[in-house]
Parts: C-alpha cells; sequence; structure tokens
C-alpha cells in the first residue's frame, strides 16, 4: 500500500512538471503584457495658443484739404484749421515798407497776393498757374514760433510757399531750410514785390516792433 501511494505521487509530480515550465518564462524573454489591461494614454502637449498679431495703424492722415481763408500774406486757415506756409516768412499784415520814396502797407500786398493765388486761374507773366477751384491741402512739417502748423500747401500741383517767394512778396525762413532760395534769388534779381523798394525782414520788424 505503501508503494503504491508513492509511486501515485511520483506520477502526479511527473505530469505537473510540464504545466510548471510551461508558466515559466523563457530565460532572457520578458513577459508579455496582459493585452487586456487598459493602456495608459500618453499626454499630449497642450498646443500653445497663437499669439496676438498686432494689427497695422490705419494710413495716417496726408493732410487737410478744403477751401483756405486767407489770414496774412504767410498764414491760411483750411478746413477751420490754422497753417504756416512752410518755409517762408511774409511780412505781418500791419508791417510798413518803401517804394518810390513813399510808405506803403507790404503786409497787406503779400496778403492780397496770396489771396489772387486762390483763384482758379492765377496769370503769371508768361504762364498760368492752375489753383484747382481754391482747393487746397496742407501737409503739416514742423511748428512756427507760436505752436502754429507750418505745412507745406498746395492748391492744385501749386505750392503756396514757393509762389509768394517768387513773387516777391515772402522771404526763404531759413529755420525751416533753403528750398525756396532760388525763387527768393529769382525775385531779387527782378526787383518783383518787395524787393522793388526797401523793407525790413519780418522777423526784424517783429523783433523791433513786437519784442520778439
Amino acid at each position: 500500500m505503501s508503494m503504491t501511494r508513492a509511486a501515485l505521487f511520483l506520477l502526479l509530480g511527473t505530469l505537473m512538471m510540464p504545466l510548471a515550465f510551461a508558466q515559466a518564462p523563457p530565460p532572457g524573454r520578458a513577459p508579455v503584457p496582459n493585452v487586456r489591461a487598459p493602456v495608459a494614454s500618453v499626454a499630449q502637449p497642450s498646443a500653445a495658443p497663437a499669439p496676438a498679431v498686432n494689427q497695422p495703424p490705419g494710413p495716417a492722415g496726408e493732410g487737410v484739404a478744403g477751401t483756405a481763408r486767407v489770414v496774412d500774406g504767410d498764414t491760411i486757415r483750411v478746413d477751420g484749421r490754422t497753417f504756416r506756409l512752410w518755409g517762408i516768412d511774409a511780412p505781418e499784415i500791419v508791417q510798413p515798407c518803401q517804394r518810390d520814396g513813399l510808405t506803403y502797407a507790404c503786409g497787406r500786398s503779400a496778403a492780397a497776393y496770396l489771396r489772387t493765388l486762390l483763384s482758379p486761374a492765377i496769370p503769371t507773366g508768361d504762364r498760368t498757374l492752375d489753383a484747382a477751384s481754391a482747393q487746397v491741402v496742407c501737409v503739416p512739417r514742423a511748428s512756427d514760433q507760436y505752436g502754429r502748423p507750418a505745412a507745406l500747401c498746395r492748391a492744385g500741383s501749386m505750392d503756396l510757399g514757393a509762389e509768394m517767394v517768387r513773387a516777391g512778396w515772402a522771404l526763404v525762413l531759413t529755420r525751416h531750410g533753403t528750398d525756396y532760395a532760388p525763387e527768393e534769388e529769382d525775385a531779387r534779381q527782378a526787383l518783383r514785390g518787395l524787393w522793388a523798394g526797401s523793407f525790413d525782414t519780418p522777423w526784424d520788424w517783429r523783433a523791433k516792433k513786437l519784442g520778439e
């Protein structure tokens, strides 16, 4: 009986050995994961928000356009704004000058000539300038001593400042530049406007009379 039980145990041990070997992983190989186990999701980096794009500012205004009103020989009002004509200095409205031994109101003469430049057609010797029916465009460039914008102003294709200097009713304001120096020399040689007599420069007259 004892031999039979020993033989039975030996037989059972022999039958269990292949099963044990089948469950153990072969040497040198990792166990295969359970395919039914949930696979951990890999966190994806969040997309960075798109940077805000600065929109370019709208086009800056090129200036003011409209009908002009003359204040004096180098100052006009356009669309309710006052502009000093850039690059020139004309006699003050109350400034006198001398011509042919007489005193005359050269400041008023300068302003009167500027008014003629705002007519639809201006005869100037051998040519006629088109002032586009007094439509004036002013583009500010600097400021004058009173804080007013000094602007390049055109009536049609005509530069008002250049024409005032060419006609002899204004001088080059050198602190704004010397763009109109050829026009001033031309007026002086031809004895036009102020150059037909004697006068104080507008800045000298203001210094003496107005303390500027």
